[in-house]
């Protein structure tokens, strides 16, 4: 029997529990009792999160997590950023006085990847002493030494690494030899690997050059060995795939022993799909999942990592009103959990400006003709990954009440001294879940961190951790949100389209 305030929940036509919002303005608490299970929301904040003002159903959603289980080890620089080449070239952006992109980065973590390349990789020139250029695909774009050189001055500010993409389209081997000795001299112990092509499947960018595997492995083949004779060190990832996963297998049985990294593309799907939806980003994308399998697979069969090196929401920059809202920062959270899941090594979310020279809808960062930068929502959605996405991945049981699918998913993870935390995202767009959390004996309560905005669709007032990024780059979290644990048992809502981080604590 259903025991509460009946102006704070009700009944609808299919006996589920709904939540009243409107009811919900004016309570500092409630308390619950259905089905043996209490619920305590002690904040206004966490009320406030709910949209006002209309009925909404409720979840039952239970998360046992098993500390004992290990999935995976997060690598240390998971997250990571994706460019197009064109972006180097680019004043005023990329080097050591950038102050705002620079904590950008810092905000993410003192270790991440970041990967030069993108189809412009295949329309780039280095000219030591050239006038830097940003073309679209169609033209030619310059990268010369002070490109290189402001680019290695951002690194070092930030401790990230480099991987970068070499012309296998328009280009030569010896090119290719000229600008890899350019950027090793440039990134030093910054560089993590060399690629060679970008999208090598997809044969038409390369007509004329190569239009098979084979053809394709022969050009890489001599472009690695023209440059091993003038850098024996060399470090390569590759292929650089976007759909064709015979490539990927084929690549992995042959190159492995000398790979960092095996890379592989994903764009849910092209922004001028109609499927290109808000509902279908924050969708569970199941053929994606299978793919992740076989990528797995591959990856520990071969003893290399395996690493999604661009991606984000819909290729060709994005769809606005999607890409460019709150959702896509929900839909990144739940991706990189996804991955790690995966055994992953590491996500590049595509930024800045694309392939066609003007900035991408999707872009998790942005910044005006003086390289002024200021974060849009997906980029909350990595803030909150980096606070959680640590150490170790743990197993985890979530169990639903109610009949019927409910787009929610919970990952646990313990950092290196030992604390879990729980993260949990509800992608459903009207509908609360009230989760239970059963915790380990030793802990006494949990510290919540929310990531929310007034709407799904909203492009500005998100936040994360009670704060948003300021302009000049800074974020510093507020005071958590402290929920008692009672019986073994954490319990909260979590409002429809918002996301929640959980640090257990003794």
């Amino acid at each position: 029997m259903l025991k509460c305030q009946p102006e704070v929940f009700a009944r609808d036509e299919n006996q589920r529990l709904l939540l009243r919002g409107d009811s919900l303005q004016n309570l500092p608490m409630f308390v619950i009792h259905h089905k043996n299970l209490s619920v305590l929301s002690a904040t206004i904040g966490l009320i406030s999160a709910v949209s006002l003002g209309a009925e909404m159903p409720a979840e039952n959603i239970r998360i046992q997590l098993d500390t004992r289980s290990v999935v995976s080890r997060i690598s240390p620089d998971f997250i990571g950023f994706g460019y197009e080449t064109s972006a180097v070239a680019q004043t005023n952006y990329f080097g050591p006085d950038n102050a705002t992109l620079i904590q950008l980065y810092r905000n993410l973590g003192r270790r991440g990847l970041i990967r030069i390349g993108g189809n412009i990789s295949d329309h780039t020139r280095f000219i030591t002493d050239g006038v830097a250029a940003v073309h679209p695909e169609e033209q030619v774009s310059i990268i010369n030494q002070a490109s290189l050189s402001n680019l290695a001055g951002f690194v070092r500010a930030t401790g990230w690494k480099v991987m970068w993409g070499l012309n296998l389209g328009t280009g030569s081997k010896e090119a290719a030899v000229q600008e890899s000795l350019a950027v090793q001299q440039a990134l030093g112990d910054r560089l993590q690997s060399f690629e060679i092509g970008n999208e090598v499947d997809l044969r038409s960018r390369y007509d004329g050059k190569f239009h098979d595997y084979a053809g394709y492995y022969s050009n890489y083949l001599a472009y690695k060995m023209a440059i091993r004779a003038a850098l024996p060190r060399a470090v390569f990832s590759g292929p650089d795939v976007a759909v064709n996963l015979s490539w990927f297998t084929n690549f992995a049985a042959s190159e492995a022993a000398d790979l960092k990294l095996l890379t592989h593309h994903y764009y849910r799907t092209g922004a001028d799909n109609p499927a290109a939806t808000l509902e279908n980003l924050l969708a569970r994308d199941e053929s994606w999942d299978r793919r992740l399998e076989r990528l797995q697979r591959n990856s520990r069969d071969h003893g290399v990592g395996y690493r999604i090196n661009e991606v984000n929401s819909f290729s060709g920059g994005g769809k606005p009103g999607v890409s460019d809202t709150f959702a896509a920062a929900l839909w990144a959270l739940d991706y990189m959990f996804d991955l790690a899941t995966h055994g992953c090594s590491g996500i590049n979310l595509e930024t800045d400006i694309n392939q066609h020279a003007w900035f991408s809808h999707y872009s998790p960062i942005i910044h005006n003709a003086t390289g002024r930068c200021r974060a849009r929502p997906l980029y909350y959605g990595m803030l909150a990954f980096s606070l959680a996405g640590h150490g170790d991945l743990l197993k985890l049981e979530l169990t639903k009440g109610g009949e019927g699918a409910f787009n929610l998913s919970a990952y646990a993870t313990r950092n290196d001294q030992g604390f879990p935390w729980i993260t949990v995202v509800n992608k459903e767009l009207s509908r609360a879940a009230v989760v239970e959390v059963a915790t380990p004996e030793m802990f006494s309560q949990a510290s919540a961190f929310w990531l929310k905005a007034p709407s799904v669709r909203s492009k500005d007032q998100v936040t994360f951790a009670g704060a948003d990024v300021s302009p000049d780059g800074n974020w510093t979290p507020g005071t958590p949100e402290i929920l008692a644990i009672k019986d073994h048992a954490v319990r909260l809502l979590v409002p429809p389209a918002s996301a929640v981080l959980l640090r257990l604590q003794p």
